[in-house]
């Protein structure tokens, strides 16, 4: 009958009886499963994890006997023993960028954060070089002493200290991260007492501990990563919902919208089929040219009235947190400049057109109210050639808004530099032109990261904004356009964004 000593007979013999070999199988598992998750999620904690696993299970291939690769093993043991450092170091340091990114270090501790990642670099670098001097110089002692006497310890601070920060954290999986690091570090204290000055029968007796320890670790891991997912889910359908609910308030709109424009069409077809029966040929041709202007004019007012809307709601936006921080003050400032923003915006919509003068007003205010959401830290400047008549330049009403939009969201948000916005008017070979340039992350890595998200959306304020300004140059009879420009820095590195009109 199985009983207690036969447990530990097992448990003993660990190394020899494939329990030692199913610990590694388990890794090995666990090290490919969390690698196509990663692939799949993008998530950096599954990459970190997935290697953690990875190299403890190759660090163990060394004690196992009875295996199909022994020999294999026992043929180029000293090069497994050679592995014995670096491997423990690696999964120091994977283990450590493990816990960085499955908690919310870079949120609550940005600087520890930073701190760590740039000791990991340094102590890699360090190490590498004692590991190439081990064999060079013969520096072996030099590296156990660097790795017992400056690792282990600063590896001990760091994990008492990243202890006492995660319990102040507040995340779902902080616990069992605890109990797993507590049990992974007792265990290995054990060991190190039971086995220390021994030779390896003692390493084959107590190794089981570890074992152990490492699969209720891995466990308590693999769940933490498990809740993780479920998060990660329940944030995705959360998305989805609200994307459906903006996908169908957009179609209702489009609809209402289309509706508007279809009876207006219908009603100018009946007046010029009215005026058709009686009219001559040459007449007929005459009213269907007028009429034609007429659609293109309707077209161009349904797409600046769908225009309006998108830009006020993401202005409202912008002054919002003022309100619910109670700040009076700078509620009222803003308002004032908000209400002043709102009243060009409505004159403007009765207009086909008006002057670039206005319209570099509107976009100084626009400015002015999405500098709120970056701490007024946005420079914002215009420079205007003296001998460009700006008041006399027609233009579409909100035409720079989209492309001082999308360089602030798409190109300046995600950029850590000072933020500017520069806005030329200029006269090039007898042809006014504007460019409004920003230094931001420019459209190669805006739109890498647009191509990561899981959910996409095109841009809709410049597709309006190409047709409106198409319909503007057919009924005016004029050539305006635009172009990007992708500006580099000395290193051939991106350095943000131009467009550049032309008002010819």
């Amino acid at each position: 009958m199985f009983n207690s000593l036969d447990l530990i007979h097992i448990l003993e013999n660990s190394n020899f009886n494939g329990v030692a070999w199913g610990v590694v199988c388990i890794l090995f598992y666990l090290c490919v499963y969390f690698l196509i998750i990663y692939f799949r999620a993008k998530d950096r904690f599954y990459l970190f994890y997935s290697i953690y696993a990875f190299v403890n299970a190759i660090n163990i291939l060394k004690y196992l006997k009875n295996v199909f690769f022994e020999e294999f093993i026992s043929n180029y043991i000293i090069f497994f023993h050679h592995l014995h450092f670096p491997l423990q170091f690696i999964s120091y340091i994977f283990f450590s960028l493990f816990l960085l990114e499955i908690l919310p270090f870079n949120k609550r501790h940005p600087l520890f954060y930073k701190r760590v990642y740039q000791m990991v670099y340094l102590l890699s670098i360090i190490f590498v070089l004692f590991v190439i001097g081990r064999y060079l110089f013969d520096g072996y002692y030099i590296l156990r002493g660097f790795y017992f006497y400056f690792i282990i310890p600063l590896g001990f601070f760091i994990t008492v200290y990243s202890f006492l920060l995660i319990l102040k954290m507040n995340d779902s999986v902080k616990y069992y991260i605890l109990l797993g690091m507590f049990i992974i570090s007792t265990a290995a204290f054990i060991l190190a007492i039971l086995t220390f000055g021994k030779g390896i029968e003692a390493i084959n007796k107590y190794y089981s501990i570890f074992y152990i320890s490492l699969l209720v670790e891995n466990l308590l891991f693999t769940y933490a990563l498990s809740i993780k997912q479920r998060e990660a889910y329940l944030e995705k359908v959360h998305v989805q919902k609200k994307y459906l609910n903006q996908l169908k308030e957009n179609e209702r709109i489009k609809t209402e919208q289309n509706i508007k424009l279809e009876n207006e069409l219908a009603k100018k077809e009946k007046e010029l089929n009215l005026v058709a029966k009686k009219a001559e040929e040459e007449r007929v041709a005459k009213l269907k040219s007028e009429f034609e202007n007429e659609i293109q004019a309707l077209h161009l007012a349904s797409l600046q009235s769908q225009m309006n809307p998108h830009f006020i709601f993401n202005a409202l936006n912008s002054i919002k947190v003022f309100l619910i921080e109670n700040d009076k003050e700078k509620a009222v400032y803003y308002l004032n400049k908000f209400s002043k923003l709102i009243r060009k915006i409505l004159e403007s919509s009765r207009v086909e057109s008006h002057s670039l003068e206005e319209e570099l007003e509107i976009i100084t205010l626009y400015h002015s109210i999405e500098n709120i959401r970056f701490d007024e830290c946005i420079q914002f400047t215009i420079q205007k050639d003296p001998n460009v008549l700006i008041s006399s330049i027609k233009v579409p009403p909100l035409l720079l808004q989209p492309f001082v939009e999308n360089a602030i969201w798409h190109g300046l948000m995600l950029s850590k530099k000072d933020k500017k916005i520069i806005i030329k008017v200029y006269e090039e070979n007898g042809t006014v032109k504007l460019c409004v340039m920003d230094n931001g992350i420019g459209r190669e890595k805006s739109m890498e990261l647009k191509n990561k998200k899981t959910y996409k959306k095109d841009s809709v304020g410049l597709k309006m904004t190409l047709e409106r300004l198409s319909f503007f140059n057919k009924k005016q009879n004029l050539y305006y356009s635009f172009y990007f420009i992708d500006l580099i820095n000395d290193d051939g590195n991106p350095a943000g964004t131009e467009v550049c009109f032309t008002f010819d």
